[in-house]
């Protein structure tokens, strides 16, 4: 009996192990990986911007006025109002970010930004996920900091 016992722990345990080792593992890219770092140091004001005011809106910023680089290759930086405050990507493919092309809003839907060359779509108010591929990961995000009194948009990394 306790020979058997012990085979049973051993069957266990090889189970378990056989399954740690089969299951699938979360894939672990990391937007660098992807997206090389750029830095990115700029400010806004709603003000200036008025079309900031409404939730889901957005604009798109390009090279042109920037101190620091408008995102990876200039491909230039979307700031969205989501009604909770902003967000801020790069507007660079997340299948081929070292194409010269940049997301386009949709002309269907101004939430949603399409590369022009794999026609992956990114839905912008939830930071870029991605929408239909080929794209598989998101773009890449900026910190956003906001000043409701001076009404100032602070995009940084």
């Amino acid at each position: 009996m306790k020979s058997r016992q012990s085979n049973l722990h051993f069957f266990f345990l090889f189970l378990f192990t056989l399954i740690g080792f089969s299951s699938c593992s979360k894939d672990s890219t990391n937007i660098n990986e992807i997206i090389p770092y750029t830095r990115i140091d700029f400010k806004t004001t709603r003000t200036w911007h008025p079309e900031l005011e409404q939730i889901g809106t957005g604009i798109y910023f390009d090279s042109e006025g920037f101190y620091s680089s408008a995102g990876y290759k200039n491909h230039g930086i979307y700031i969205i109002n989501t009604g909770d405050g902003f967000i801020a990507m790069d507007a660079t493919c997340t299948h081929d970010p070292n194409i010269d092309e940049h997301i386009e809003v949709s002309e269907e839907n101004n939430l949603i930004g399409i590369c022009p060359i794999c026609k992956s779509e990114f839905i912008f108010l939830t930071g870029g996920a991605v929408h239909k591929g080929p794209a598989k990961y998101s773009l890449r995000n900026y910190r956003v900091i906001y000043n409701p009194e001076t009404k100032e948009i602070r995009i940084t990394n």
